[in-house]
């Protein structure tokens, strides 16, 4: 089985943590094949939508500020842009809603994704009004609230927007002030333009679904609240392990409530959370799959255990059968180097 899935990714990195608070990590392959350049610790892959756990953590401290309310329409906080109804009615849609997917929220077909280094930047209020083809379809409250699970990138780029809104600043700065710097993460952020000049030395390059190489390596995301995120498994553990903290009360990333708020199933739809996932016996995922690469995140609220999984090639198929949950899955890193 480690050997498929090793076949199948160019490189691998990994990072585990059980019960007791033992980290382990195990890196796999090549970050950049072309240039022999091995994967490490120090490898920052693509988080793709594990981009939205860390856009949820945002929303909840502005809540906590009492910046905002995510029970209130998000309309209450946005001035340059407001989200409508199909009918171009103001949306009543709650800032809650957009985080869980329940808000009617419905992305365009073959969207969010496709750009490549070298086309011309697309704004935020550009995808919001499917002016492009990065996304053809107006972001519309198109069905009540509450009424249908319609998981989108479009609603967090609702939520980007609302942010900087808030804070008056780019999202990536939003994020690193209220969660990366915090938490000392120097190999974490949302890759601007700027950010991916910056760190692009140690970014993996993207493989497609044949294997071959991304023209220009890193593919520009504008949505950065949604799938923009770039970090390593090491870092991305050090983020789980505050917010898993936060839910027993031990760190200061959230408060508790705000934590809690995050892991509750919303009514009617009980596997969304606020931007994690959630399953049988207290286990919170959060996962991405993007044209780059494909990652897992997963995190037991009780038993405090977290794995992370990263790659750097789309493998054209979801985590259970491309064998990322399988890593995942795994609890000792050296038994996962030395199996089969």
């Amino acid at each position: 089985m480690k050997q498929q899935i090793m076949d199948r990714f160019p490189g691998i990195s990994c990072a585990w943590m059980d019960s007791a608070g033992k980290e382990t990590t195990a890196c796999f392959g090549f970050a950049d094949q072309e240039n022999h350049i091995l994967v490490d610790e120090n490898t920052i892959f693509p988080a793709c939508s594990i981009s939205k756990f860390v856009t949820a953590l945002c929303v909840m401290k502005l809540h906590e500020e009492k910046r905002i309310d995510i029970d209130m329409p998000v309309n209450r906080y946005q001035r340059r842009w407001k989200l409508l109804t199909a009918d171009g009615t103001e949306s009543d849609a709650a800032v809650r809603s957009i985080l869980c997917h329940t808000a009617g929220i419905v992305d365009g077909e073959d969207s969010f994704y496709g750009l490549r280094r070298g086309d011309p930047e697309i704004g935020l209020i550009d995808i919001l009004e499917g002016k492009t083809a990065y996304n053809n379809r107006p972001a519309r409250a198109e069905k009540p609230q509450g009424t249908a699970f319609e998981y989108t990138d479009a609603g967090y780029c609702v939520l980007q927007l609302l942010l900087q809104e808030v804070r008056q600043k780019a999202f990536e700065e939003i994020a690193r002030e209220l969660v990366f710097d915090p938490l000392n993460l120097k190999n974490t952020f949302f890759a601007s333009p700027g950010n991916a000049a910056r760190f692009e030395n140690r970014m993996a390059a993207g493989y497609d679904e044949e294997g071959l190489l991304l023209p220009g390596k890193f593919p520009p995301v504008p949505d950065l609240a949604a799938s923009g995120l770039w970090s390593t498994p090491k870092e991305l553990l050090a983020i789980a392990k505050a917010f898993v903290k936060s839910l027993h009360g031990e760190s200061a990333l959230l408060q508790t409530e705000s934590a809690l708020e995050m892991a509750r199933p919303a009514k009617d739809f009980p596997w969304a959370g606020l931007g994690v996932f959630i399953r049988e016996n207290n286990v919170l995922v959060s996962q991405g799959w993007g044209e780059n690469g494909q990652c897992m995140l997963k995190m037991n609220a009780r038993s405090k255990e977290i794995s992370v999984v990263m790659t750097n090639r789309n493998p054209g198929v979801d985590q259970a059968e491309s064998g990322i949950e399988y890593l995942v899955n795994s609890r000792n890193a050296e038994k996962q180097k030395t199996q089969d």
